[in-house]
């Protein structure tokens, strides 16, 4: 009997563990844990629970396509995976678990670890499979880009045609699905539809990209107009949930670029762009899986009296509340903070400009932001979500004397030249134009805010308060760990810069073709 044990590999194509698991033919019993530990997140996210529901759903529809059915069971993991591989003893079975690595959290990672020791202790076998590329530390600094595409251009694990699955009756707490929707129904009744999850979905979702979306994806990726209407990928959720591999991503990506007879056109230069963002979620995922302790911690000390991640108070908490309801005065901050409420998504550029917002401008710790954008995004990752909000409060890369201070008004400017984004999430400065909403000369009686904070003001004080910081770490690496660490620093930075360069390969290449 072999246990199929899904996490965040919710699907069949190119999936490693059904692949193994049905080899031989035998009776595999495909199961999915509810865990209350994932309802208890201060971090949890409606919009991306009811993502995970509908994967669910449709991962089910695909079993019993195939013969077969998804067991839900209800409670923790460990002691659920106890009972029923002592339960299948008893029956008569030998069971061999199948699991993909799970690196999202410390907490899956010790859970892994008992599981691993209990069926250790009961002398039963185990299968360890990836979900995506993940190499060992050292690699990571030795062959990482050489490992990378070896994996991600290996031949896709088949997905059988038949599995097996035995009905059995196992006195364990499990929910149908009928139960499941009953029993989180507020959930299934989020009025977001914007990201539908599951496998086929996915799909579909990659097909329609790579048939027409793609098109102008390397400059339309940052206007958050553009990107809202489809000119991002808009697979981050089912990369996340792993609806679908990051291999037939990339594979069929590839055999487009090689489709098209010059790579340099338009078209080429959008699938490399995509290609490049993609390996982002390999490699910050590693990170945290060596890492885990980076989820809720700076990576260097000096920071922690600024970024504490404590309760916030007085004005502070005024600043936070005003960025999270997209009222602070700033058009591109709320419309793109509104979006996040409603869509449960913004691309990465606002991403990136809401953060320095709220960490510099607002001086409030990264911690809260990023907590909040994840009981907002649909796709929310820790790994790719926390480490890019440290990046953005420019609390990484110390050895670097500067660090990117967004502003929203030149980003208005630049990335919304025709107020398609503002005017649609603010209906309050319809009617107003570019130089109106600028200067902040908004028509009498509107309800639109007054900006919170001077920009100038607070981006030039507390930018300073961080670079002192930043310049404490660098003195400190250099006095501690001497030349040689700070030759090694300089030589990890060179894969850090590599997506900055490409950045700015693609702006310029988006200013020749405007």
């Amino acid at each position: 009997m072999q246990i199929v044990w899904f996490r965040r590999d919710l699907r069949l194509s190119d999936c490693e563990i059904i692949h193994e698991a049905a080899k031989n033919q035998q009776d595999i019993l495909p199961c999915f844990i509810i865990d209350p530990w994932f309802f208890r997140q201060k971090e949890i996210g409606a919009a991306r629970v009811k993502f995970l529901l509908e994967s669910l759903d449709n991962l089910n529809t695909n079993l019993v396509k195939r013969g077969s059915r998804l067991y839900l069971f209800n409670g923790e993991s460990v002691p659920i995976i106890e009972a029923l591989t002592r339960s299948l003893i008893q029956l008569g079975k030998k069971p061999k678990l199948y699991f993909n690595r799970d690196v999202q959290v410390s907490y899956g990672i010790e859970r892994d670890r008992e599981i691993l020791e209990l069926y250790s202790q009961l002398n039963l076998e185990t299968h360890i499979g990836l979900n995506h590329f993940l190499q060992t530390e050292q690699e990571c600094y030795e062959s990482l880009w050489q490992d990378y595409h070896y994996y991600q251009n290996q031949p896709l694990h088949p997905t059988p045609e038949l599995i097996n699955t035995p009905n059995l009756s196992l006195n364990l707490p499990q929910l149908t699905f009928q139960e499941l929707k009953q029993k989180y129904w507020h959930y299934w009744q989020v009025k977001s539809s914007y990201f539908v999850g599951g496998e086929d979905r996915a799909l579909a979702t990659l097909n329609s990209f790579l048939s027409h979306r793609f098109w102008g994806y390397h400059w339309k990726m940052s206007r958050p107009w553009e990107a809202q209407q489809g000119a991002s990928s808009h697979l981050s959720p089912h990369l996340c949930f792993g609806t679908i591999s990051t291999r037939i991503v990339f594979q069929r990506t590839r055999k487009l670029i090689e489709e098209i007879q010059e790579p340099k056109t338009r078209k080429g230069f959008a699938l490399k762009a995509f290609l490049d963002r993609l390996r982002w979620h390999d490699k910050f995922t590693q990170r945290l899986y060596y890492h885990p302790e980076l989820a809720t911690q700076n990576p260097d000390p000096e920071f922690d009296r600024y970024h504490s991640g404590n309760d916030l108070t007085g004005e502070k908490q005024e600043l936070f509340w005003a960025w999270c309801n997209g009222i602070t005065g700033f058009p591109m901050v709320d419309a793109s903070m509104r979006q996040l409420n409603q869509m449960g998504w913004m691309n990465f550029r606002m991403r990136a400009m809401c953060a320095t917002f709220l960490t510099i401008n607002c001086g409030v710790s990264w911690q809260h932001g990023a907590c909040y954008f994840m009981t907002r995004l649909v796709d929310g990752d820790i790994a790719i979500n926390h480490r890019q909000w440290q990046m953005q409060s420019g609390v990484t890369n110390p050895m670097s004397k500067t660090f990117r201070i967004y502003n929203p008004s030149k980003n208005l400017q630049e990335k919304d030249p025709n107020l398609q984004f503002v005017l649609y999430w603010i209906p309050e400065l319809r009617g107003h134009s570019m130089k109106q909403i600028l200067s902040g000369e908004y028509l009498p009686n509107i309800s639109y805010p007054k900006p919170v904070v001077d920009w100038k003001k607070t981006r030039s004080v507390n930018g300073k308060v961080i670079s002192n910081l930043r310049s404490k770490v660098r003195d400190r690496l250099e006095r501690e760990r001497g030349e040689e660490y700070y030759q090694a620093i300089q030589a990890k930075e060179t894969v850090e810069k590599y997506f900055a360069v490409k950045d700015k390969q693609y702006q310029d290449l988006n200013n020749d073709l405007s």
